[in-house]
């Protein structure tokens, strides 16, 4: 981890593929998919802002995943032809994790609500965001942050 802090964030939209998976497995598809969408209409994702989005998880170790980006706006989504999130604005606890990707986004989730959360005096109010920086994210010097909405315990 390198360092975690309490920041304001501006409503902003993500356009992607979202499905549920179990344990993770489907995720680097759902990259695929998005990633061949995407380019099939003309946005190249070294160029765009990519985010991840993880809710809830239930008993049997399955969760809703969103393989996205940052878009201006709902509109832009549906030209896209993909899956539309809009996130209210807010305070978000952020962290910033280095190395291959999952076990370092895992290793940020788990410091923000199991560590840096509580001692802050904040509950998560939302789903996880990764938030993708340029590289390689199987590299261990790979970087990017994970969001977690906040509000005061």
């Amino acid at each position: 981890m390198i360092g975690a802090r309490v920041e304001h964030k501006d409503e902003f939209f993500i356009a992607g593929f979202r499905q549920t998976v179990k344990q993770g497995a489907g995720i680097g598809e759902l990259w695929k998919k998005l990633t061949d969408h995407a380019q099939k209409r003309g946005v190249t994702m070294p160029e765009v802002h990519s985010m991840g989005v993880i809710v809830g998880m239930n008993a049997a170790g399955e969760f809703d995943y969103m393989a996205g980006i940052l878009v201006e706006n709902l509109e832009t989504a549906q030209a896209l032809g993909l899956n539309a999130l809009k996130v209210d604005g807010g305070d978000f606890a952020v962290t910033t994790v280095q190395g291959a990707v999952p076990m370092s986004t895992m290793a940020g989730v788990d410091h923000l609500m199991g560590t840096f959360l509580p001692q802050a005096g904040f509950k998560a109010n939302g789903p996880v965001f990764e938030a993708y920086g340029p590289g390689d994210p199987s590299s261990q010097d790979f970087q990017m942050q994970v969001w977690v909405p906040v509000k005061p315990a």
